[in-house]
């Protein structure tokens, strides 16, 4: 018996998985060959009658006809035992009789073509003995397509097929019966070896494809559960960012006000000992607003507000800055100070680039405290390499990580703030994910830390950045300008006051603008400025009030918005309706260098 089987399945006995899925295993061997059937029953009764017509006129023909009629009753038994299963329910189909009934009817084809090789032979006929060899090796080389997907099946036709032929060989000497022998003995071996390997590719095949299904459906129970927590994530998320948005505003307005009482004081007092003081008030009012604006950027940057502008710009430019402002801090705890000049242009954000690199030189040096910082810069094909080294105390290996993550500090169980919040190399790592780049960390304990990014050359220079031509311009003279200032915190509105009337403006102060057409009229002149506070009482924004006022006044007064919130929309009105943007708190020479920009008459 023998047929083509496109659809093999595979053994039980062989699978790798013992019997886990062995009922399924067995039952999709034995569905794979009932299926083909009736194509292994056309292919044998073919194969038959082929045999027939060779040995014709060279067999007597009772034995011809009582063999054929042998093979047409064992096909038509096999299709019967194909209707019959294929009518059969599922769990029916699982059962192991059916595997049975097909061994022995497969056993009962190799009876026959094995019997084949016996009575069909002819002596002394080499030409008849090669045709019933080549039929029966031909039978025996499509079992192992067809069969081989059940083993049981495979293992008992294929001796009892090619077995009674191969005897007969040996009993009659000569070459031609030695040769045919010893074919036959090749086809016998090969079969039953190649047959063990296949059914053992296609078990697993097969248990593959079960343990598939199985995955599939854990992989979509998982899918839910994913789903569902990431919807929780998000919610979470955004209640983080909204409480930030929100708290933000209150949270900065005593730093704001502090900043611009003290920045009012120092315009004013003269004693240098009362400067003293007042300088350490500055001095603590800036550390508290970095401590603060490191929370802040965390939220800023997981809300997407941050966005990277790339352009083009000098390296050296930021390294620069950088000598500048850690150098002299450096030199005090008696560190040695280098940064490694270049004169290559990159291409990235550099406002940016700049934020990452003063983070990390900041963590430098904070953990530095003997030894020194060197800040190199390199180049390599298209790219642009700047490494932060220090002789710190070194990061051991299995915290390497953890350093990156929110809080995390070494060294600081007393939470001391004078090595901030631990959210430096947080911040760091998230804004070179913004910059497509990854920031890579070597350290040894007691031999000190390197981080390195990366980021692609750049061919042209870039112009200075807008915020750095205010903060350099020079300071107008305020004297004689009327500025409005509205907000609805009495204190701000006082400490920015003193702060413009030290500076020589005259000052409209209000809580919400309403008096403010009234103040003009008794000034008897326009203003030349507002500035107003974003979240006013009652609801009120100060985008409203502005546009308000413009109308009630001039729509050609420009406007400053002073905003602790983080919110996109905040900073894309700004932009649409022209106003300059401050985020609080404030630090009164960046108001001076923004109120410059605004009341510098336009070119042209």
């Amino acid at each position: 018996m023998f047929g083509i089987s496109p659809h093999p399945a595979g053994q039980v006995a062989t699978t790798p998985a013992g019997g886990r899925y062995a009922r399924q295993i067995r039952a999709e061997q034995v569905r794979s060959i009932y299926v083909h059937a009736p194509a292994t029953a056309a292919g044998s009764l073919i194969a038959g009658a082929v045999l027939l017509a060779s040995m014709w006129n060279h067999v007597a023909k009772p034995v011809l006809i009582g063999w054929m009629a042998l093979v047409c009753l064992h096909q038509g038994l096999r299709l019967f035992h194909y209707y019959r299963y294929m009518k059969a329910n599922s769990a029916d189909r699982e059962r192991e009789r059916w595997g049975h009934i097909y061994t022995v009817t497969t056993a009962v084809a190799g009876v026959i073509w094995g019997s084949a090789g016996v009575v069909m032979f002819v002596p002394g006929s080499v030409s008849q003995q090669s045709v019933l060899a080549l039929i029966l090796f031909g039978i025996a080389i499509m079992s192992m397509i067809s069969l081989t997907a059940y083993a049981p099946a495979f293992y008992v036709l294929i001796p009892l097929l090619l077995a009674p032929f191969l005897v007969r060989q040996v009993f009659d000497a000569g070459p031609d019966h030695f040769y045919l022998a010893t074919l036959g003995s090749i086809v016998l071996v090969v079969s039953l070896e190649f047959g063990r390997n296949v059914n053992r590719i296609i078990a697993e095949a097969i248990q593959k494809r079960f343990e598939n299904l199985e995955l599939i459906e854990e992989l979509s129970r998982q899918k839910a559960v994913a789903d569902r927590a990431r919807q929780e994530a998000e919610t979470a998320n955004r209640s983080k960012t909204q409480f930030f948005a929100a708290a933000s505003h209150d949270l900065r307005q005593p730093l704001h006000a502090m900043g611009l009482f003290a920045g009012a004081l120092h315009e004013k007092i003269k004693d240098p000992e009362m400067r003293n003081v007042v300088d350490s008030i500055n001095a603590a009012v800036l550390a508290l607003e970095g401590l603060f604006n490191e929370l802040l950027d965390i939220s800023k940057i997981d809300s997407g507000i941050i966005t990277p502008n790339s352009a083009h710009f000098p390296v050296a430019t930021v390294l620069d800055r950088m000598r500048a402002d850690f150098e002299p801090e450096s030199r005090e705890k008696g560190l040695r100070f280098a940064v490694a000049g270049s004169k290559r242009f990159a291409y990235s954000d550099p406002v940016l680039v700049e934020r990452i690199l003063r983070n990390l030189m900041s963590n430098a040096l904070r953990y530095t405290s003997k030894g020194g910082i060197v800040v190199g810069c390199r180049w390599r094909r298209d790219r642009v390499r700047i490494e932060v080294w220090d002789t710190g105390p070194g990061i051991p290996k299995e915290q390497q990580e953890k350093v990156f993550e929110e809080f995390y500090q070494i060294g600081n169980p007393q939470r001391s703030s004078k090595k901030g919040l631990g959210l430096g190399l947080s911040i760091v790592r998230r804004l070179a994910a913004l910059l497509g780049c990854q920031i890579e960390l070597r350290s040894q304990p007691g031999r000190g830390t390197r981080f390195a990014f990366e980021f692609p050359l750049g061919t042209a220079p870039l112009e200075e950045p807008v915020t750095e031509q205010i903060a350099r311009s020079p300071v107008s003279d305020l004297s004689g300008r009327l500025i409005v200032v509205v907000d609805d915190e009495d204190a701000i509105v006082d400490g920015m006051r003193v702060l413009l009337q030290g500076w020589g403006a005259s000052v409209i102060g209000s809580s919400i603008g309403d008096d403010v057409v009234a103040a003009v009229e008794e000034h008897g002149r326009m203003p030349d400025l507002i500035i107003a506070d974003y979240r006013l009482g009652a609801g009120i924004v100060g985008t409203a009030v502005i546009e308000r006022l413009r109308q009630e006044l001039d729509p050609e007064i420009p406007a400053i918005l002073v905003t602790g919130s983080i919110a996109p929309d905040h900073i894309l009105e700004a932009e649409a309706q022209r106003f300059g943007l401050l985020l609080k708190p404030v630090q009164p020479a960046r108001l001076r260098a923004m109120i410059d920009a605004k009341l510098r008459p336009s070119p042209g």
